[in-house]
């Protein structure tokens, strides 16, 4: 069950960004969570482009901890910032790339088509349970080879209750 608080921020983001017309989607444990992962989520992870991060500034000045900018690290670049909402650290990521053998590769793909889940109501867009256990899955952080190993046990989940539910 996921935390109350949550799911009204995220309404009110997906309100926000429908509004202001901002392509997006949800990744991170809470777009794990409401695709049947057994995970606890704690804030919200929104992946945009660049457009769109940079405006979240100016929609979300007054939940705004960290202005929307481009930054890069060792592993991950993308204009990046932080809001609160309702209490809810939201992290904002557009144009993310990762660094893999040396190169830049773009997570771009996720926003072309995304699935749509039912949110109370309220159509989000979120990550596929696939595209997000080959990220966890490349990477080297305890915190992301568990969540790896949940996103299997979810989907051979799914996967057996279709194969009860035929026969």
């Amino acid at each position: 069950m996921v935390n109350k608080k949550l799911i009204d921020a995220l309404k009110q983001i997906a309100r926000d960004l429908s509004t202001h017309k901002i392509k997006w989607v949800l990744v991170g444990s809470l777009s794990l969570a409401l695709q049947g992962v057994r995970i606890d989520p704690k804030d919200i992870d929104i992946l945009t482009d660049k457009e769109g991060a940079l405006k979240l500034n100016k929609i979300w000045e007054k939940y705004k901890i960290k202005n929307v900018e481009f930054g890069e690290t060792d592993r991950f670049r993308s204009y990046f910032g932080k809001f609160k909402i309702k209490d809810i650290k939201i992290e904002v990521m557009g144009d993310l790339e990762e660094k893999l053998e040396g190169k830049w590769f773009s997570l771009a793909k996720r926003l072309e088509s995304p699935k749509f889940i039912d949110v109370n109501g309220v159509k989000v867009p979120v990550s596929s349970l696939e595209d997000q256990l080959w990220f966890y899955e490349r990477s080297d952080r305890p915190k992301d080879i568990q969540r790896a190993q949940k996103i299997r046990e979810a989907m051979k989940r799914k996967l057996s209750s279709k194969i009860e539910s035929k026969n």
